[in-house]
């Protein structure tokens, strides 16, 4: 055994070291992400619940809320008719929204086609963290 063995070992188990701390540092902020709960006033929505052309609902500060998803983007809608607030449904049949109260109607996309809705349907902020889509504020 030569004096630069121990020496060429140390080194070794340095780089080691560092290579682990740095591939730690690389997959922590992805770790946390996956974990992170969603904050008050989000929804938290599983990617693979969000199938393509899917309407999911969930609720959100107790108001409806539709979440669909086109290839990588995801859409968040308040389903409240912008008139009187009324939950707006879809209606798959004629590719809109209905509101039943006073039949405002909605394109697909929540603009305002016919009837007394003012503006349209608004769309909330939607952040993609570690497989979920977290909607809300």
């Amino acid at each position: 055994m030569s004096e630069r063995e121990p020496e060429e070992a140390l080194a070794r188990r340095r780089l080691f070291a560092l290579l682990g701390g740095a591939v730690g540092l690389v997959a922590l902020p992805a770790a946390c992400a996956r974990e992170a709960p969603p904050k008050p006033g989000q929804v938290s929505v599983p990617l693979s619940e969000l199938e393509e052309g899917r309407r999911v609902i969930v609720v959100l500060l107790g108001n409806p809320v539709e979440v669909s998803r086109s290839g990588d983007s995801v859409v968040a809608r308040s389903l409240l008719c912008t008139h009187t607030g009324c939950v707006v449904k879809w209606r798959a049949d004629r590719s809109e929204y209905l509101c039943p109260c006073h039949e405002g109607r909605y394109d697909a996309e929540g603009n305002v086609i016919s009837g007394s809705p003012p503006k349209p349907l608004p769309e909330l902020p939607v952040r993609i963290a570690g497989g979920n889509a977290l909607i809300g504020g």
